[in-house]
């Protein structure tokens, strides 16, 4: 379903499902990684085709590069096998973590980026930007490192990054929520509480738009996750769609009454507030500091 794009779901919620039943969601890597999102044990490496803005001939020739000649042993290594990539496609990779091997951060991969693209200024088909033809170096030898200084990073920062260039973060996308506190009551806590009020915290999966039998009203169905990634679903009657319409993606405040039917519960909701995730501009810049 994942490397077909297919299903009743958008592609997060099947790597969510995944990790719920046990498996490790890696982000792309340029040596583990192929072209389609695969599976090692219980391991889930994201295929390059995910990547929104990567050029499908870069992310096709990284594997078979690594499958003809071997595992990448660095960024500059990587830069010398990979002809076609400039500049912007590569920075793509850096911001998903994809020389994580490395052990660098990806402030100090960016700057070696930079480095490497300014060696090469001379050569016009290798400029700061630009395409350039691969070529094979008489020694394989690593550039000489240059001392930078610390630079520092927001973890949220990466989730941000993955939910521009993926859709979605890999996180715990609660992580991202503003707001304080979750609610009184989880999806597990919902056959306990038939026929009471509850007050749930959800992050949206999916909705279904559907229509009274009768008069013909717009209703519609909800379905959300909780902050444990339990499932729970949402009825939500003439009255509140029309007054608590769905505004897009992200989490939401509902309140409501329990219901069940035949063994399915819901929460017939009776309010539903979208709620703010955190300011990625109040996060903290990107520094320098001197160690």
């Amino acid at each position: 379903m994942i490397n077909n794009f297919g299903g009743f779901y958008r592609t997060e919620f099947y790597f969510h499902e995944a990790r719920m039943s046990g498996a490790r969601i890696e982000a792309p890597c340029v040596n583990n990684s192929d072209y389609l999102t695969t599976i090692h044990n219980d391991c889930i490496y994201i295929g390059f085709v995910h990547l929104k803005s990567l050029e499908t001939k870069i992310g096709q020739h990284i594997e078979a590069e690594r499958t003809k000649n071997g595992p990448y042993k660095s960024l500059d290594n990587f830069l010398k096998r990979t002809p076609g990539i400039g500049l912007e496609q590569l920075r793509i990779l850096i911001r998903l973590g994809a020389f994580r091997f490395t052990e660098k951060t990806k402030q100090r991969l960016l700057w070696e980026s930079l480095l490497f693209f300014n060696r090469t200024v001379g050569n016009a088909s290798r400029k700061m930007g630009s395409k350039f033809d691969a070529t094979t170096d008489l020694f394989d030898t690593e550039p000489k490192e240059y001392p930078l200084p610390d630079l520092k990073r927001d973890p949220l920062e990466d989730a941000f990054d993955e939910i521009e260039l993926l859709g979605f973060p890999l996180c715990n996308p609660f992580d991202l929520l503003a707001a304080q506190g979750y609610g009184d009551t989880f999806a597990c806590h919902l056959p306990q509480k038939k026929d009471k009020y509850v007050h749930l915290v959800g992050y949206l999966i999916t909705t279904k738009d559907a229509y009274t039998m009768k008069t013909k009203e717009h209703m519609c169905f909800g379905t959300f996750y909780d902050i444990n990634g339990e499932v729970f679903d949402t009825v939500h009657f003439p009255d509140s769609a029309l007054r608590f319409p769905f505004r897009g993606r992200g989490f939401y405040e509902l309140k409501g009454k329990v219901t069940e039917d035949f063994g399915v519960y819901a929460v017939d909701v009776a309010s539903m507030n979208k709620l703010p995730l955190v300011n990625k501009k109040q996060l903290p810049a990107e520094s320098f500091q001197r160690s």
